[in-house]
């Protein structure tokens, strides 16, 4: 077995049992807390706990058994079900049932080890704590309840357009007030649906770009949202023109034909005035000011390396403003357009989470595994990085406290 079926195979182990300690804690709370204050005998309680523990579980059960095969067998086109029967059946609830018992126990638990503590410098009895820690399991839960399907709408109607002002120290005074519009992760599908999109569209346009740059994954991989996001996107008013680098669901269009399902999304998109460049430059002159624009590629399917940014950015002197765009955020790209003089390095691909989950002084989501680059500005040498929170979704159908995103640069120039 290889290497990184190994891996995989650890990770499921690992959420597996994770998954099954939240939920024991989750269960043991709900039957001594909520439950308590209905009037139902245990057996009752226990059929209540026995369906819940059911609805809970269909989903991740699938997709843990999905996920083991397709580690085990690469070759497998096994898939779950497109429909809408399913996602509100199965999809949806699993996956908002699971952040619900996570985001209450990651709250609930810590609070109630501070009682306990507490408590036990007064002598408490045992009774006494469990009275404290029901009650407190009983306040978290039902806030989560009401709290999490109102910010997964929010976030679902909502994108915030967040402004940078770069300042470039050069004697041409051209580039000042050139608005550049950053997008990524458009992802659409049945869920990211053409109304969302052509509001995300409709507010680009209100922003009145001179140059619209994206870091790819224009849909999720279902080949018949190829036309429609390439006609939404194509109705982007532009100065300078539209581009955008590889995501990795640009890859996914025909499953595993990577290859076919990138020459598509690049033709289709092609036709609508939207340019997608695998591994290239474009450049602009605004009067005596030029502007170069890398678009390197950096997926899953097609990783890259220094080498080829050492390739693109030959020349990198002779131009006043050089933008490095790329579909993943990624540290050791980022150390390297630093030396190679680029000014801004444009990623995408986190979701900005996607979900994050409520805690102090930190918001946890799970592609904190993957990444600490998750969404906002980072600073590597002289070249500043925008990592964008995009649109759609990917594996989890739904945003919970991550708000989609428009980035607007403004550049300005330093001198008087």
């Amino acid at each position: 077995m290889e290497r990184m079926q190994l891996i995989m195979l650890l990770r499921v182990f690992i959420l597996i049992v994770s998954l099954l300690l939240v939920e024991y804690y989750f269960l043991n709370r709900l039957k001594h807390s909520l439950l308590k204050y209905f009037s139902l005998n245990e057996k009752q309680k226990k059929r209540i706990l026995m369906l819940f523990v059911v609805i809970l579980n269909l989903y991740p059960l699938y997709y843990i058994i999905n996920l083991l095969h397709l580690v085990l067998f690469p070759a497998s086109e096994v898939e779950f079900p497109d429909t809408w029967t399913i996602d509100f059946l199965f999809r949806l609830p699993g996956w908002f049932l699971i952040v619900w018992i996570v985001q209450t126990t990651i709250i609930a638990l810590p609070v109630e080890i501070i009682v306990y503590g507490f408590l036990k410098l007064k002598n408490f009895s045992r009774a006494k704590f469990q009275n404290y820690s029901y009650k407190l399991f009983s306040i978290v839960a039902v806030f989560f309840l009401i709290y999490i399907p109102l910010r997964i709408y929010y976030d679902s109607k909502n994108v915030i357009v967040e402004k940078r002002i770069y300042e470039i120290n050069d004697a041409k005074r051209e580039l000042d007030g050139l608005r550049i519009v950053f997008i990524s992760d458009i992802q659409m599908d049945r869920f990211t649906h053409e109304a969302r999109v052509k509001n995300y569209i409709n507010k680009v346009n209100e922003l009145k770009p001179d140059l619209v740059l994206i870091s790819g994954d224009f849909i999720t991989g279902k080949d018949r949202y190829i036309h429609k996001v390439a006609n939404l996107v194509g109705r982007i008013n532009f100065n300078l023109g539209v581009y955008s680098c590889v995501g990795d669901h640009d890859f996914f269009v025909y499953k595993k034909d990577y290859w076919r399902s990138l020459d598509t999304m690049k033709n289709v998109l092609k036709r609508h005035n939207v340019n997608m460049i695998d591994n290239g430059n474009v450049t602009f002159q605004i009067n005596e000011a030029r502007i170069k624009v890398t678009f390197l590629t950096n997926t899953y399917v097609k990783s890259t390396n220094t080498n080829v940014l050492d390739s693109l950015a030959k020349n990198n002197d002779r131009y006043n403003l050089k933008i490095l765009v790329s579909h993943q955020p990624d540290e050791i790209i980022a150390n390297k357009a630093s030396q190679l003089n680029y000014n801004l390095y444009l990623a995408g691909h986190t979701h900005g989470g996607q979900v994050r989950l409520i805690f102090p002084f930190i918001n946890l989501t799970p592609v904190m595994l993957e990444t600490s680059f998750l969404a906002g500005d980072f600073k590597f040498g002289h070249t500043h990085m925008i990592v964008n929170r995009g649109l759609g979704y990917s594996t989890i159908p739904f945003r919970y406290n991550v708000t989609p995103e428009i980035s607007l640069i403004v550049i300005k120039n330093k001198e008087e």
